[in-house]
């Protein structure tokens, strides 16, 4: 069995394939680990672009050792795409975070030490950003607001990544949203479920390639806040405060 294991969501993310995996492979090895200790956990969520093909190629070559895959054939969201990659996982420690080279590999195993620092059985690492422009910090300073006005949640950078957690907390995600909304929901049942949320500094540099579906426009932001504090009503009256 694996010891940690990683969920990577890719949508349309053909061209950083290659790159990502080995970015990822060297960050394991940096930090001790093997293939069999460590795997990554790919989910094609319905990408539009040839990423399936690109994996079936890397598949071939000896990165395969390190990673399986998931394939989602339609993009039901983001949410849902992460969950099939954490069904798809059996080891103690696992976790997810992006896969569009914004998010540093090497952050999941500095998330992975933190937690085992940690003397509990309940615990989740999550990210806080830096780097970020004024718009998206604005955007995310809101949804930090409204999450404790309407929630009880009480941290920062929602949205941040990674998040790596001990694998009781799968359990509890018993109904997820497909959206965006995943993170918000994750850290929701955390919370309500006594874990113990510890923070690591990441920086959040601009993509590589590709851009934001959120954060694209003015009109994207907005309608991503509706959406979220749409969420958010609709989780408080269902599941309550933390």
């Amino acid at each position: 069995m694996k010891e940690f294991e990683l969920v990577l969501p890719c949508y349309n993310e053909s061209k950083s394939l290659k790159t990502l995996l080995q970015r990822a492979v060297s960050a394991a090895e940096e930090a001790g680990f093997d293939s069999k200790r460590f795997q990554l956990v790919l989910v094609e969520n319905g990408s539009q672009d040839n990423s399936k093909e690109v994996l079936t190629e890397l598949q071939k070559t000896e990165l395969s050792q390190w990673f399986s895959t998931v394939i989602v054939p339609v993009n039901l969201g983001y949410g849902y795409g992460v969950l099939q990659g954490l069904k798809n996982t059996s080891a103690p420690i696992i976790g997810w975070s992006h896969a569009d080279q914004q998010c540093d590999p090497r952050d999941a195993f500095t998330a992975l030490k933190k937690l085992k620092s940690v003397e509990k059985d309940k615990v989740l690492v999550k990210g806080v950003r830096s780097g970020r422009n004024w718009k998206d910090k604005w955007v995310t300073h809101i949804f930090e607001i409204l999450a404790f006005l309407i929630l009880g949640i009480k941290t920062k950078e929602l949205n941040a990544q990674p998040k790596i957690f001990t694998r009781q907390l799968l359990n509890s995600l018993t109904a997820p949203p497909n959206n965006f909304a995943f993170d918000l929901y994750v850290l929701f049942c955390a919370l309500k479920n006594k874990f113990h949320v510890e923070t690591i500094p990441v920086l959040f540099p601009p993509r590589v390639h590709g851009v934001s579906n959120w954060a694209s426009s003015f009109f994207s932001r907005y309608k991503t806040i509706l959406g979220m504090v749409k969420y958010m009503c609709q989780l408080s009256r269902s599941q309550g405060r933390v």
